[in-house]
């Protein structure tokens, strides 16, 4: 090489690194020190005049996070507002066919307008004109299930960039950034938390820090190490989080947080479907996924549409990614009434069923209080005949039922009910009743029919679980099992 042609590279790689130092700090920030291996840096647009806009508006490469490979890509709002081309899609192809292939985790940094307006045409045939860009789109459809996608919307993005983080496993969005569309006239856009409010974000991050050390918590889940683990601070003290008394709420947060390990639980969707809980965590140090009936939503933790969307699409990836599951149930049943129809629950309730029969992973659940009707089997399968959880315990305080025992009542008890003289006395009778048959599904009488297979004291549930987990190692599929439902 001469030395004018050195001098040339040389040139042309400073000016691409100072042309796009926000998209790449971010990507310097998450991957290890000099591990970052660019793809493209000198690629420009065919209408650049001065030939200095280099990557066309997309950081893209192989990096190593935490000493585990990554394909990694950033667009850069410096450059022609960071959008979208043929050029550039072109990058972020090669980037999704290097993921699927050696089955590396996929990230992305979103922040831009979409397409880019004034691209030229490529010359004819005009069929290849936009096929980058359904190379991306179909190439992130093919990773779903295979390797975890994540997309972290720093700014306002909108267009193609929205395309692409609603294709990824989990969005992870910077407060005060949006996602929307724009056009000639007019740019529309909600909030991310808007759509954290809708389930359309999965979590809020204060600041891009936050988002990368959330990024982080989830390639540590795929990259589980079990040779180090913390005890929780209030894993000794479980069994008081629960209230003796049977009408009071708790938080079922704080069940989670005294059963996994410490600092491990990253909540996802903690924004939607409030009666459901959705946690990714470690328990001995592998990784496991929860979910988790939440007595003090609204509803008391009652499923709705909302909640049994989230909890499926939950149970699709953890499934996918060979995280074992834990259920925690304290569930009236699913919702129901005019408003729960208006709202789909006809057609959402069998979302969670159909995906926990088809499971691949085990299964654990631990029912702390009620399980009405069909509750039982939305959060755990149980009743089924064939799919059944691998490990099905109780605390003492359990009770179920076909359905809330005062509504029993009213049904085996309804003759003497209308009898009464007073709505005192009818009261009386109901809860007299409900009272009977709450001991005759008491902790001890469940246990002694076999109801469970065992009923435990509170503390001993996560030592007990961690055990059955050492026993079965996690497997991680060679053929993907499955695609994750889009959003």
């Amino acid at each position: 090489m001469d030395d004018k042609s050195r001098q040339e590279i040389v040139v042309a790689r400073k000016l691409a690194q100072e042309g796009s130092i926000n998209a790449r700090s971010l990507i310097r920030s998450i991957s290890d020190t000099g591990s970052f291996d660019e793809y493209g840096a000198l690629a420009t647009s065919d209408d650049d005049s001065d030939g200095n806009n280099y990557s066309d508006g997309l950081i893209c490469g192989i990096a190593s996070v935490n000493d585990k490979s990554v394909a990694i890509a950033a667009y850069d709002r410096g450059i022609h507002n960071g959008t979208q081309t043929d050029r550039n899609m072109r990058k972020l192809a090669k980037m999704i066919y290097l993921a699927q292939k050696n089955r590396w985790p996929f990230i992305i940094f979103l922040e831009g307008d979409g397409a880019r307006r004034d691209e030229p045409l490529l010359p004819p045939p005009i069929i290849n004109y936009t096929r980058a860009r359904w190379d991306v789109l179909e190439g992130l459809t093919e990773l779903s299930g295979w390797v975890p996608t994540i997309s972290i919307v720093t700014g306002d993005s909108h267009d193609g960039h929205a395309a692409i983080a609603f294709l990824t496993d989990l969005v992870i969005a910077t407060k005060g950034s949006s996602i929307g569309s724009i056009n000639a006239t007019r740019v529309t856009s909600r909030s991310s938390e808007e759509l954290a409010n809708r389930g359309e974000v999965d979590v809020i991050a204060d600041d891009t820090v936050d988002a990368i050390r959330t990024c982080k918590s989830l390639l540590s889940l795929w990259y589980e190490s079990v040779n180090e683990f913390e005890e929780p601070d209030e894993a000794a003290n479980i069994s008081s989080i629960v209230p003796p008394n049977r009408r009071r709420q708790y938080d079922m947060r704080k069940v989670i947080n005294a059963f996994a390990d410490k600092n491990s639980t990253l909540e996802v969707g903690s924004r939607w479907g409030s009666s459901m809980v959705t946690a990714f965590a470690k328990l001995y140090g592998r990784s496991v996924g929860i979910i988790a009936n939440q007595p003090m939503s609204a509803r008391a933790g009652a499923i709705d549409s909302a909640a049994a969307d989230k909890a499926s699409r939950f149970i699709e990836c953890c499934d996918s990614y060979g995280f074992p599951l834990i259920s925690f149930i304290d569930n009236p049943g699913y919702m129901v009434g005019p408003e729960a129809e208006a709202e789909g629950m006809a057609r959402h309730h069998a979302r969670p069923l159909a995906a926990l029969h088809q499971r691949n992973v085990p299964l654990y659940s631990v029912q702390i209080r009620k399980a009405y009707g069909l509750g039982p089997y939305a959060m755990s399968g149980f009743g089924t005949s064939r799919h059944v959880p691998d490990l099905r315990l109780a605390w003492p305080s359990v009770e179920s039922a076909g359905m809330s025992l005062e509504g029993a009542a009213y049904l085996v008890k309804r003759r003497e009910i209308k009898a009464a003289s007073t709505p005192q006395e009818a009261r009386e009778i109901r809860d007299l009743y409900a009272e009977e048959m709450r001991d005759a599904s008491s902790g001890l009488n469940a246990g002694r029919t076999f109801s469970f297979d065992d009923i435990i004291l509170p503390e001993e549930t996560r030592p007990r679980i961690a055990r059955h987990l050492i026993r079965t190692p996690r497997r991680i599929p060679s053929r993907k099992v499955r695609p994750i439902d889009p959003k």
